[in-house]
């Protein structure tokens, strides 16, 4: 058991450095994007478009991400390679179509979708909205191909050249904003998204020569494909949640101050920044493995793999969100703190990132549960907790605008997570076997415990230091608050023989 750890350890370190240069290339997109459009009603039509863009391509990949790995697996135990590249194929040929006929279908209706979507919007940012939408729908065609393809690559273990589709959006709307956004204005990041499709497929394509053969088949009644349609749809829902609750919050934000949508855009890329770093590469790199053993109903496999699993998780995720809730007005600041992005926004933007960031832990075990019911195949499940936690989000939104603004639209989404994931969690328990013994439970108490001595560590330096201005000394100011909640994380997970911490320091001595 201890050297499957450590293999799980070993490849989600070598994913996590990929994915953490694509995140932060992506991240100095943000950077750039906000000194050159700040936060006012251009941004906000320009993010609200991309949110319409954005969902149905997150749809796509919930679909595709939560189903293809286990049927494919499966195809190639029963068919041979060929047999599974067959279904991969249909796959690809099949959803292809089906996005070119959405991307048509929202260029066509664009208007009307974004007065349902966003009623709060005045005549220029409706109009604005509309002709941004309209240049990136016909990228989505790109987008969803690449999300097949990449999800091929993922289910033959083969993580690293799929994690490297991030990188060409960031490329694409870094050169718009830098070059045309004096000439075209926002509209040159719409360009950059439909550039960036294209540079997807491309960026996959020498991998894919070596571990993926195409064949031009096209059949819809193709007994498989019909299999992944009726696991996606409950699973779309489950797997989207985090973008569903988050537009719920923007149409709701619509509503109140102008720059609020822009606020929550901006706290929550970040968000997507910290779980793309440090959880995507876990669940991808399990969901893979978990998917092996259901397909062999190997069931008692299956519970050690989702108790480590869940245990890096805890490990690795806790402290970053206890002392970043610490630093969450300073990291904002030097994320973002710089040309048309004020000081009022730089406050107002870090209360948003600090309702959110309270919700990381259940965000992050929720797509990791989420896995683990797709890899047996029950989709279903799933979508009912989603569907609980989205009306429970829907509630507290309304009860919380009122009395906390844009911060109650974020606290509610993370409190509407907690519910699910422990709602999640009973399930996994009821299904495969006792996940949460009492030896387990010690052992994600120690991690707590730890995460709230490196919080108390952080909280106490913050209140020592001055509250610096400028990049450099924002730079330091984060270093000493953050460097003795870690220093103190470690310290006590040592002291209380927390298994992650040695077994990652095992790998690093060897490395």
């Amino acid at each position: 058991m201890a050297l499957k750890s450590n293999h799980l350890m070993r490849t989600t370190l070598s994913v996590t450095l990929v994915i953490f240069v694509s995140k932060a290339i992506g991240f100095i997109r943000e950077m750039i994007m906000a000194y050159y459009f700040g936060r006012d009603c251009i941004t906000d039509a320009y993010n609200s478009a991309y949110s319409l863009f954005y969902l149905p391509v997150l749809l796509f990949s919930s679909c595709v991400t939560s189903t293809l790995v286990p049927l494919y697996i499966r195809r190639e135990n029963e068919l041979g390679p060929e047999g599974a590249h067959r279904f991969a194929s249909n796959t690809l040929n099949l959803f292809a179509t089906f996005s070119l006929l959405i991307s048509l279908f929202m260029m066509l209706f664009a208007g009307p979708l974004v007065h349902i979507v966003y009623p709060g919007f005045s005549e220029e940012a409706h109009d604005l909205t509309v002709t941004l939408s309209r240049i990136m729908f016909p990228a989505l065609v790109f987008f969803v191909a690449a999300i097949v393809l990449s999800t091929v690559l993922n289910a033959q273990e083969h993580y690293l050249a799929a994690q490297l589709t991030g990188l060409p959006l960031s490329f694409a709307l870094i050169t718009a904003a830098v070059l045309f956004s004096g000439t075209v204005g926002i509209r040159a990041q719409a360009w950059g998204v439909l550039a960036a499709g294209i540079l997807q497929i491309v960026i996959l394509l020498p991998a894919l020569r070596h571990d993926f053969c195409y064949y031009p088949t096209f059949n819809l009644h193709d007994k498989h494909f019909r299999r992944l349609m009726t696991l996606a749809v409950p699973s779309v829902l489950s797997m989207a949640v985090n973008e569903l609750n988050h537009m719920i919050d923007r149409m709701l934000a619509s509503t109140l101050n102008a720059g609020d949508i822009s606020s929550m855009t901006y706290a929550f890329k970040l968000i997507m920044f910290m779980t793309g770093v440090l959880v995507v590469p876990l669940t991808t790199i399990s969901f893979s493995k978990m998917s092996k053993q259901a397909a062999n109903k190997n069931v008692s496999a299956l519970i050690p793999q989702v108790r480590r699993s869940i245990a890096l998780l805890a490990f690795v995720i806790l402290p970053v969100v206890c002392i970043a809730g610490v630093c969450s007005e300073q990291v904002i600041r030097l994320a973002y703190g710089r040309g048309r992005f004020d000081e009022e926004s730089v406050r107002l933007t870090g209360q948003v990132f600090l309702f959110y960031v309270i919700g990381v832990p259940f965000y992050s075990m929720r797509d990791l549960m989420n896995r683990v019911y797709h890899s047996m195949e029950n989709t279903k499940t799933p979508m009912i907790i989603a569907c609980i936690s989205m009306a429970l989000n829907i509630v507290l939104n309304l009860i919380l605008r009122g009395v906390m603004g844009v911060n109650g639209l974020a606290f509610a989404t993370s409190v509407a997570a907690l519910i699910g994931c422990i709602l999640l969690a009973r399930g996994i328990t009821q299904r495969i076997g006792r996940v949460f013994n009492r030896k387990f439970v010690l052992e994600l108490a120690k991690i707590a415990f730890s995460s709230a001595l490196a919080l108390v560590a952080s909280l106490c330096m913050s209140r020592l230091l001055p509250d610096w201005r400028g990049t450099l000394p924002v730079i330091g100011w984060l270093i000493l608050v953050a460097l003795p909640g870690a220093v103190v994380y470690i310290l006590s997970c040592l002291a209380l023989n927390v298994k992650q911490c040695g077994r990652i320091l095992s790998i690093l001595k060897r490395s």
